[in-house]
C-alpha cells in the first residue's frame, strides 16, 4: 500500500506536482521564516530550509511522512527568493535579462525515523528584455510568489531561451529525483 504524506508547502506546483505523480498527500503550511543560512554552501544551505520545513511540520503531526521543498534562483552569486514587491520582481527578471543563472530545489524526506534531503540544480538562460512583456507580466502578479519572480509552467516560459537540467527542478519539485528518494525512503 502506498504511504499518505504531508506536503510541507503551500505551493500549488507543487501540489499539482504530486498529484502528476499520483502520491496521496495533504498539505500543511510550515511556520518557519524562508532565511538561506550564508555560512553554508548553497546546495546545503536549500537542503537546510527544506529540512527545517519538514522539522516543524512533524512537530504537529509527529506520525507523518513529510515532503517539503524550497527554491531558489541564483545568478552572479546573488541569491533570489521570492519577490517583496513588483518593484523587487522588475528589478529581478531586469538582472536575469540576456543572462543564465542557476535555479536549486532542496528536498526532504522526513519521519520519525528517517531524513533524506537532496537538491537538484538546473541552469536557465533568459532572452534579452523586453520591458513592455516583463511589466506586465509582473503587473499581472503571477511571479509574486516565485522564486526570482518567475514561472517556467506560466508566461514565465517566454522569458526563457534554455535550460540545461530538470524543467521540474524550476518549477520546484525534482519529480523524477524525488520519485528515486521515494524508493529508498520508504524502505523499512
Amino acid at each position: 500500500m502506498q504511504k499518505h504524506y504531508i506536503l510541507a508547502s503551500q505551493s500549488p506546483r507543487r501540489r499539482e506536482l504530486l498529484n502528476l505523480m499520483g502520491i496521496p498527500f495533504t498539505t500543511v503550511n510550515p511556520n518557519v521564516e524562508e532565511t538561506i543560512d550564508p555560512d553554508y554552501p548553497l546546495e546545503t544551505a536549500i537542503e537546510k530550509l527544506a529540512l527545517l520545513k519538514a522539522q516543524e511540520v512533524l512537530t504537529r503531526h509527529p506520525e507523518a511522512n513529510i515532503i517539503s521543498a524550497d527554491t531558489i534562483v541564483v545568478c552572479e552569486n546573488e541569491v533570489m527568493g521570492k519577490p517583496i514587491d513588483e518593484v523587487d520582481a522588475l528589478l529581478m527578471l531586469k538582472k536575469l535579462s540576456g543572462r543564465k543563472h542557476e535555479v536549486i530545489t532542496g528536498v526532504c524526506l522526513l519521519n520519525q525515523n528517517k531524513s533524506i534531503c537532496f537538491h537538484s540544480k538546473t541552469l536557465v538562460e533568459f532572452y534579452p528584455y523586453d520591458e513592455e512583456f516583463v511589466k506586465a507580466y509582473v503587473h499581472s502578479k503571477v511571479p509574486m510568489d516565485k522564486a526570482g519572480a518567475y514561472g517556467i509552467q506560466d508566461k514565465g516560459a517566454l522569458l526563457i531561451k534554455g535550460i540545461e537540467g530538470d524543467f521540474y527542478t524550476v518549477m520546484g519539485l525534482p519529480i523524477a529525483m524525488l520519485y528515486q528518494n521515494l524508493e529508498d525512503f520508504n524502505k523499512e
